[in-house]
This record gives C-alpha cells, sequence and structure tokens, in this order.
C-alpha cells in the first residue's frame, strides 16, 4: 500500500470522527429546528468518510465494492437530510411531513436496491477499478440513473444554498454571520464534487480521479462546528421580521428619531383602518390624534409603561409600552410602541374581584352560621349559658391542665330550692322566668375565666379553674346570700327564692370528671337535707 493512499485514508477517518464528534455534542442539546436532520446527516457522513476510507485501503476488489456499497447510504441521502435541515432552521417547513419528506428519498431508494444488488448493480455503475494496480480508491462509471441521483443531489445543495443566502440577507448581522458560516459549509462539498466529475471531460490531460468530496466535508465538519459552538446557530434560531411584527397580537409601531412612523404591524392597521401608505411617515400626534392617552404618553421623555383607556364604542384598555431604540453607541435612534389590548383581561379581572367579593362574603356568612351553630351546639336554649355536653369535654381538658400544672379545680353544683312551686303554681312558662333570672344573676357574678354551665332541669354547674376549695365555697355562699334578697318579677308578682349549692375540689376530691361531680353533688344533697338555702363542702377522699 502507498503512503499517499494511507495518508488520505487517515483524513477520511480524521472526518469520521469529527462528524461523530459534532452529532454527539449535539444530540444533547436543547431541541432546536434542523437540528435532528443534521444530526443525521452528520452520522451519515461519518458513514460515508470511513466507507471510503476501507474502499481506499482494502486490497481485493470485492472488499471494494461491498464497501462501496456502504458508502452509497450516506451518498445518496446527505444531500436530502441536509435540505431538511436547511428549510427547518430557516423556518420555510410548514409543507414538510412524513409523506412530503418521503418524496425525496425515492430516487436514493431505487438507487440503493440496484447498488445491494448483484443483477442489478450495473444499472447504477457500468463500470468500477482501483485507482491503480497498487489498491487506493476506486474509478467509478456511472449509468443514467448515477446521474439522476447526481442531479437530486445538486438540486438540493443548491435550493438549500439559496434559501440560506436568501434569509441572510433579510438577518441581522449576526444571523448573516450564521447563514454565510452555513452556506460555505454546504457549498465547499459542491464545487469539489462537480471539479470531480466534470475535470476529465473539461481537461483530458488531468487523470487524477480521486474523489475528494469527503475530504472537503472535514472543512465542511469544522465549520459546522465553529456555526454550532461559536455562533450559537442553535441558540440563536433565527426569526423573520414577519414573524415578530405580522403574528404577534399587539399593536406594533416603529417611530423614528425625528418622530415619523417607519412601520406598523398589521393588528394597528385593522385597529386604525388604515393602510400602510396612510401610516407611514406620519407624525404619531396625527396618527393617534382620536387616541389622546397614547399622545400624552408619547410625549413623554424616557421609556412608558402604563394602561392607558383610548375611546371608542366601547372604549378599550391596553397595556402601553414606548421603549427607545439605541444603535451600538448608546445614541437613541427611535422608538417603539407596544399596544397590548386588555380591555377582556381587566373585564375578567373585574369579574373575578367581584366573583371573589361574593364568595368572601359568602364564606364570612358561612362562617357566621357555622360558628352560631357550633355555639348553638354547646349553649343551653333557655338560659344561654353552656350545656351539659360543653361542661363534660371542658372539665375533662381541665382536668389533663391542672394536672399538668399542679393547680386545683373547683366546681359547685347548685340547685333551687322548691322550683317546682313556681311550674305548679303559676305555669312553665314562669319557672322559664325564673331560670333565665337565675342564670343572669350567676352570669354577672361569676369570674372572667369561670364557666357556667346548665346541668339539668334547675340544677346548674360552674367550673371555677384555679380556684381552691375555701375560695370556691365563700364565692358560692356570697351567691347564696345575694341571690335570696334578688327580686324575680314575673308579669305583676315579685318573688324570692334560694338556692342550694355543694362545693368540690380537684383533686382532694377526686382525680377525674365525674368523681369531682359525684363529690359535689353528694355535698348539694347534704345542703337540701340539712335545710336548703346553704353551701357545703364535699368530704375529701382518696384516689376517688
Amino acid at each position: 500500500m502507498e503512503t499517499q493512499w494511507i495518508v488520505f485514508a487517515s483524513v477520511l477517518f480524521l472526518n469520521t470522527a469529527m462528524a461523530l464528534v459534532i452529532a454527539t455534542l449535539l444530540v444533547r442539546r436543547h431541541k432546536a429546528p434542523g437540528l435532528m436532520p443534521l444530526v443525521l446527516m452528520l452520522y451519515l457522513l461519518a458513514l460515508w468518510s470511513f466507507s471510503y476510507a476501507m474502499i481506499t485501503l482494502s486490497p481485493a476488489l470485492e472488499v471494494k465494492r461491498f464497501w462501496l456499497r456502504i458508502e452509497n447510504i450516506g451518498i445518496l441521502t446527505v444531500p436530502a437530510l441536509w435540505f431538511f435541515f436547511t428549510i427547518q432552521y430557516t423556518r420555510l417547513d410548514k409543507w414538510l411531513n412524513r409523506y412530503t419528506g418521503a418524496l425525496f428519498f425515492i430516487i436514493p431508494l431505487v438507487s440503493l436496491i440496484c447498488i445491494f444488488s448483484t443483477a442489478w448493480f450495473g444499472h447504477y455503475y457500468s463500470s468500477i477499478q482501483p485507482f491503480s494496480a497498487r489498491g487506493g480508491p476506486l474509478v467509478v462509471k456511472g449509468t443514467q440513473l448515477y446521474f439522476v441521483a447526481l442531479a437530486q443531489s445538486y438540486s438540493l445543495n443548491l435550493v438549500a444554498i439559496g434559501l440560506l443566502v436568501w434569509r441572510a440577507i433579510q438577518y441581522r448581522n449576526i444571523y448573516r454571520r450564521q447563514m454565510f458560516v452555513l452556506v460555505a459549509a454546504a457549498f465547499i462539498p459542491i464545487l469539489v464534487n462537480v471539479f470531480y466529475q466534470l475535470a476529465p471531460r473539461v481537461i483530458p490531460a488531468f487523470t487524477f480521479r480521486v474523489d475528494l468530496t469527503p475530504i472537503s466535508f472535514t472543512v465542511s465538519a469544522a465549520l459546522v462546528a465553529v456555526g454550532v459552538f461559536g455562533l450559537r446557530i442553535f441558540d440563536l434560531i433565527p426569526i423573520a421580521r414577519y414573524t415578530v411584527m405580522e403574528h404577534i397580537p399587539e399593536m406594533v409601531f416603529v417611530v423614528d428619531s425625528y418622530n415619523h412612523i417607519l412601520d406598523a404591524n398589521i393588528v394597528a392597521q385593522n385597529i386604525l383602518k388604515k393602510s400602510p401608505d396612510e401610516i407611514i411617515g406620519q407624525h404619531p400626534d396625527h396618527i393617534f390624534r382620536d387616541w389622546p392617552e397614547i399622545v400624552k404618553q408619547h410625549n413623554l421623555t424616557g421609556d412608558v409603561r402604563e394602561e392607558i383607556v383610548i375611546p371608542g364604542d366601547p372604549s378599550r384598555t391596553v397595556d402601553l409600552v414606548i421603549s427607545s431604540l439605541y444603535d451600538r453607541f448608546n445614541n437613541v435612534q427611535g422608538r417603539v410602541i407596544v399596544a397590548h389590548d386588555i380591555t377582556e383581561h381587566k373585564q375578567l379581572e373585574q369579574a373575578l374581584k367581584d366573583t371573589n367579593q361574593s364568595l368572601t362574603d359568602q364564606l364570612n356568612e358561612n362562617e357566621k352560621l357555622r360558628a352560631l351553630l357550633q355555639e348553638q351546639a354547646i349553649r343551653d336554649p333557655l338560659t344561654n349559658v353552656y350545656n351539659r355536653r360543653f361542661m363534660a369535654e371542658f372539665l375533662d381538658n381541665e382536668i389533663a391542665r391542672a394536672e399538668r400544672e399542679q393547680s386545683p379545680i373547683s366546681i359547685v353544683i347548685i340547685d333551687m330550692d322548691n322550683f317546682r312551686q313556681f311550674n305548679d303554681a303559676y305555669g312553665h312558662k314562669c319557672g322559664d322566668i325564673v331560670l333565665q333570672a337565675f342564670s343572669k344573676f350567676l352570669v354577672d357574678r361569676t369570674r372572667r375565666g369561670d364557666v357556667l354551665c346548665r346541668y339539668g332541669g334547675e340544677e346548674f354547674v360552674i367550673i371555677m379553674p384555679n380556684a381552691v376549695l375555701d375560695v370556691a365555697y365563700e364565692r358560692a355562699d356570697e351567691w347564696r346570700q345575694g341571690f335570696s334578697e334578688s327580686v324575680i318579677r314575673y308579669e305583676d308578682m315579685r318573688f324570692f327564692t334560694t338556692f342550694s349549692a355543694g362545693v368540690a375540689c380537684f383533686p382532694e376530691h377526686g382525680l377525674s370528671g365525674d368523681a369531682l361531680l359525684q363529690a359535689a353533688d353528694r355535698a348539694l344533697y347534704r345542703s337540701k337535707n340539712n335545710g336548703r338555702n346553704r353551701v357545703t363542702m364535699a368530704v375529701a377522699v382518696v384516689n376517688s
């Protein structure tokens, strides 16, 4: 094997490695228009270069024929993938789908069927032979199908180059650099391949029949790498002017430093009901004369962000943004006016506020009702003091607290003396009046922390947290004496009555709520048995 062919194959292997590295790095990048066709193209370019290197290094013709077949997978598909990359990258791919895309692979597929078929191989290549007796690449001659595939390849590459050049003219400088790099990457292999195809026919003395197209792709791969990692081709996807100006829902105006309108998008034209010729070149004060708020904001210096109302039937609310445009020397070159109609948003916002207020009011009402229902559940409906259910729960909680804090709790059970006489003599209504008067008397004289409960019938319980037995007894006796002197009025009558009470204290008389109530109840009955109208202390017990 001659040294020149080893060097030639080494360059092809280098091209293979570069294509694989760039493709692998691109796969890890975020999804962007044209990315996947470019990645597939680079992998197939690697296959093309590697196969061409193996053709060059292989000694036997049949082995060369095998690698020629593999090589053509890349040769025939790379142009279509490059074309797909171009139209996706330039955002001209609305027509492209799996069906239209498949049409571009008809000629490559027919060609590959012929190439891989032993019987039909001659329908694509009329002859293949080594470059020299000492080896090297193959010198091939193609049939009509070969030149049809070649024509498709040139056509797709030329159209792709044309699209890139056209877009480069439209885009700003940073996008133009990207486009021209891609144009160069596509153009170099075409020039080399054209030279390879035409040189022997145009220059008969030229005998170097080696296809340098894969070598040229080494340069192309380097240019793609510069475009991807230096100019950030997939980070700064070009967006055409019409995409920005014509496809956003806001009114957009561009005004120069002399206050002449330079541009207005289709939304602005429709809202103003004016053609571009009626808008371009006019002063904003004239164009916006029916919208005085925009005129006012535009005449202010500096940038503006304001919600304004523009008159009409109906009036509209817009979010107005006026921003200055600067050149590279930080000089103001003009201003851009963007007016976003937020009328529906404001109406929805107000409707949401109204709904929220309504829900808040309803929640407040529900909370009041819930609190009322909760209060009613723990209150005695006749006297409005706490009921027996609440008393039991509260007493257990207080005893648990007192046990933790080593503090006393006293309870007083009160029973009105001779209460039945009111019901029997004057009716139940009179009895209810007496109970209400008695409960009010107790409410007015108990401490803030004391809890008054109706235990049942004419019996009441007063829970006195942190009160020792002597204090509870003294308080109960004061109530007894005060109530015996109180007057209860019913219709035109005046009544005097008394009560009896029993007092018990935690922990002396019991370690649970039930035990404490039983001790106080026994003391109450001793008061009853000893003549009523008196207060009696419970008898101390151990571990009751």
